[in-house]
């Protein structure tokens, strides 16, 4: 048998969940099912900075080795900062599971770099170093590209930031060739470099388990009653491919015959280059994961104490959630029908505690015990199992020596409400109440109170008789 008492279904409640960059609010109406939060969004963000290996550098050379060329070493420097941002979505029962879900259009990657060349210049068999110190980008690295992306879409397309250098002029000068005599050279150069950021798994070490783009949700172990650190870790790679290209412009005088003219040659040329590899990376974060808990007060034993046949008892159990996100409680009646149990479901708030009232009705004397399951929402803690007991006694069977813990208990028909405290009697004293029955006013040796024996009436006119006699005696003697 459950009661079901009075509940209040207007009012709001609010589960805000999130740390660290936004929160997540989540309105619904408590005492409704739809009250307990089965899901719940933390922010997460993965951020790095890093250096980029392109190795010793690139060597080789170019043009026609009779007439015009150029030989080059080639050497990069470069480095990255991106972010990662999004949240990481959680939904149970029956078991936990969590996807990531990037922020749409949110994630950062910038790129600089500089690089320093050095070229020799050949031309008709003359050999010229170019003194190339330095170009654009290498003192401070300011030569950047950013691109906004969304992360994590799980698609199999990598992110990539692709940054231009428009052609500039690199040296400018003069030397003298044999044959041709004064040679006028400009070398020019532009480039262009993409870098790739390539999401290969999030992974829970603790779970043993990862988000891929095959599969898009991992299992997760809760390992705490309510809000939990989960240490997550980001996988991926960053590739760095580009080419710069050069063009080497020659003016001379080109003689003939005894006529000499103007002449130019100019040759271009792109030149590859590539990091050394995939550069494999790995950032760890600790994320907060927002959860309800579920607990109650007392923990396992519930006592109703020991009540008088006729009478009634009560205890309030507290329910309480350790989390932020709601909690949904959901009663079931206990196996002995003597306990009365609300079976409505209970929505309680991330922080919060509501009660719940537990009445014992006893119908025998002798002790009563039953089990009592709370069915919650937590993931850590989908059922909570108490052990209601109590014990029940007849005042006009029962001698009891020493000092027992007797409930007071309240008439059967009084009602009450659920959240009205128990009352105990600490002295140990049984209180008499009000009745529930009436008792029988005599048979099986009972008696009715007030009542006198037919032995006691003979006794009483045994006893007047004798007065009587003595008093006629003592008249006699004075006479």
């Amino acid at each position: 048998m459950s009661a079901r008492f009075p509940s209040t279904r207007a009012v709001v409640c609010l589960a805000s969940f999130g740390a660290g960059l936004l929160s997540y609010p989540v309105t619904a109406l408590a005492d409704d099912p739809v009250c307990a939060v089965r899901a719940a969004a933390t922010p997460v963000l993965f951020q790095n900075r890093g250096e980029v290996d392109f190795g010793p550098g690139f060597r080789g050379s170019f043009g026609n080795p009779s007439t015009i060329g150029l030989d080059y070493n080639l050497l990069l420097q470069g480095d990255y900062d991106w972010s990662m941002p999004g949240e990481l979505r959680t939904r149970w029962p029956p078991i936990m599971r969590v996807t990531a879900i990037g922020t749409p259009n949110g994630g950062r990657l910038t790129v600089q770099y500089g690089l320093r060349i050095q070229a020799t210049v050949r031309l008709f068999g003359i050999s010229l170093p170019v003194p190339l110190e330095s170009w654009v980008g290498m003192a401070d690295r300011s030569e950047r590209g950013t691109s906004m992306y969304t992360p994590w879409a799980w698609t199999g397309d990598e992110t990539a930031v692709r940054v231009t250098a428009s052609e500039r002029l690199l040296r400018e000068g003069d030397f003298m060739a044999p044959v041709v005599g004064n040679v006028h050279y400009r070398l020019r150069g532009s480039y262009e470099l993409t870098t790739t950021v390539r999401t290969r798994e999030i992974s829970f070490p603790q779970a043993m388990s990862a988000i891929t783009a095959t599969m898009p949700e991992a299992d997760v172990a809760t390992t705490a009653n309510g809000d939990m650190n989960l240490p997550a870790r980001w996988n991926g790679t960053l590739r760095y491919v580009g080419s710069i290209r050069l063009r080497v412009e020659a003016v001379y005088n080109l003689c003939a015959l005894g006529f000499c003219r103007p002449t130019t040659s100019e040759f271009s040329e792109a030149i590859p280059f590539a990091s050394t590899m995939e550069q494999q990376m790995s950032v760890d974060r600790s994320v907060r994961l927002t959860l309800p808990g579920a607990a109650t007060m007392p923990e396992y034993r519930v006592d109703l104490g020991r009540i008088q046949l006729g009478r009634q008892g009560r205890e309030v159990i507290t329910l309480s959630n350790p989390g932020r996100a709601t909690v949904l409680f959901t009663p079931t009646a206990p196996t002995e029908p003597a306990f009365e149990v609300a079976t409505d479901p209970l929505c309680v708030n991330g922080g919060a505690t509501r009660p719940l009232s537990v009445r014992f009705t006893p119908t025998r004397e002798g002790p009563y015990e039953s089990d009592f399951l709370i069915a919650t929402s937590s993931p850590s803690v989908p059922t909570v199992m108490l052990r209601l007991v109590g014990e029940a006694y007849d005042p006009l069977s029962t001698r009891d020596s020493g000092t027992v813990r007797v409930d007071s208990g309240t008439a059967r028909d009084s009602g009450g409400a659920a959240d009205d405290a128990a009352v105990t009697d600490d002295a140990g004293e049984v209180d008499g109440g009000e009745v529930l029955y009436e008792q029988p006013a005599e048979g099986c040796g009972c008696r009715a109170a007030g009542s006198t024996p037919a032995g006691a009436r003979w006794w009483a006119l045994g006893l007047g008789a004798l007065a009587l006699l003595r008093r006629r005696r003592r008249e006699y003697q004075a006479r």
